[in-house]
Parts: C-alpha cells; structure tokens; sequence
C-alpha cells in the first residue's frame, strides 16, 4: 500500500507540474471541463467498474456498493453524457448545472448559506465524527471496526479514496482550487482501480 500511494503522489505531482508549466492551467487541456485529466479520471472509474463486474464483486454487500460509486462516479466525471450527447441538465439555482452527484452537495451548501444555517451545517460536520469516534472508541466498537477494516486489503483503500474524493467534493463546493480538485479526483479514481483488485469476492 505505502508503495503503491508513493507511486499516486509522484504521479499527482507530475500533473500538477504540468499544469504549472502549462499557458493557462485554469483553462488550458488538463484542467478545463472534459480536459485530459477529467478524463483520464472517468476512464479509470470505468476501469475500476469493469474489473468490480469481471471479479463479480457485486456478490458482497461492500462490493455492490464499490461497482454502485465507481458507476455514480465516471458518470458524474463526464455529466452523464450531456455534453458528449448535446443534452441539457437542470440548472442550479446560484449558477452552474446538476450535472454530477458532488452537486447535491453544492445545492446542500448553497441551502444552508441563504438559510443561514451553514456555520451549524459545519460544525455538525466536523462534530459527529468526532463524537462518533469517541463514542466507537469506549464502547469497543473502534477495535472491531478496525480489524473488519484490515479483513480485506481493499477495504483500507477504498475508505482512502473516498476521502480523497470527499476532500475532491469541498474545493468543488469552495469553487477554488479546480486543478487541486481535479488532481484528487484522478487520485481517487487511480485508488478505486487499486480497491477492484484487492476487494475479496466473497
């Protein structure tokens, strides 16, 4: 794992240099929409998809549920096929389009701005967990969840990349840092290959 996570970051680097020594990396091919590395980013979630249906990981509850994220997810890498078909998706109030399942969040976010009820929505998100953990933690649950955790090789790097997506899913609702939020989301797809590979069938 360590080494296979060496190889991501070298490689998300690289991509970051690129874009660096690129005219215009806000705009330019890598990072534009439908650009080289969203792209590249939808074509590894398909990869990971066809290699979950060749290993029929679909058998297990946690493999449905990893064939399901990588589907939503090269989906949502290329609006459902909306610009590809000449198809328009529902607008969003605020601007932009629902044209991936990461803009359900931005519509949550934008709800909770005007509402006024972002500072709560925020520290409920970074609150729960915490308790949650504790609450895992004195109960003995946590023991028991971290050796289900390392049960099964891809479990570990599953939850790895869904934090790296999730981290992917703030900058987009921030609406900064686009080459940052695309270079974690070709991470996480590069991750989800790795998940379809060392997933158990059973």
């Amino acid at each position: 794992m360590r080494h296979e996570l060496a190889v991501y970051t070298v490689a998300g680097l690289a991509v970051l240099m690129l874009a660096i020594v690129s005219v215009d990396f806000r705009h330019g091919p890598f990072f534009r929409e439908d650009g080289i590395v969203e792209m590249t980013a939808a074509l590894l979630f398909l990869a990971a998809l066809l290699v979950g249906l060749h290993r029929q990981l679909f058998r297990t509850w946690i493999g449905f549920l990893f064939c399901s994220l990588a589907l939503l997810a090269c989906l949502s890498e290329i609006s459902f096929g909306a610009r590809h078909i000449g198809f328009s998706m529902p607008a969003m109030q605020g601007g932009g389009e629902l044209d991936g399942v990461q803009d359900l969040v931005m519509i949550a976010y934008r709800t909770a701005a005007a509402k006024g009820f972002l500072p709560l929505v925020i520290g409920l998100v970074i609150i729960l967990p915490v308790v949650t953990g504790l609450l895992a933690y004195r109960s003995g649950h946590l023991s028991r969840i971290a050796l289900w955790f390392m049960a099964d090789r891809g479990r570990p790097t599953l939850a790895v990349a869904l934090l790296v997506i999730g981290l992917a899913v703030i900058l987009d609702v921030m609406e900064a840092l686009r080459f940052a939020e695309e270079t974690l989301e070709l991470f996480g797809a590069a991750l989800f290959v790795t998940a379809a590979l060392r997933l158990n069938r059973s």
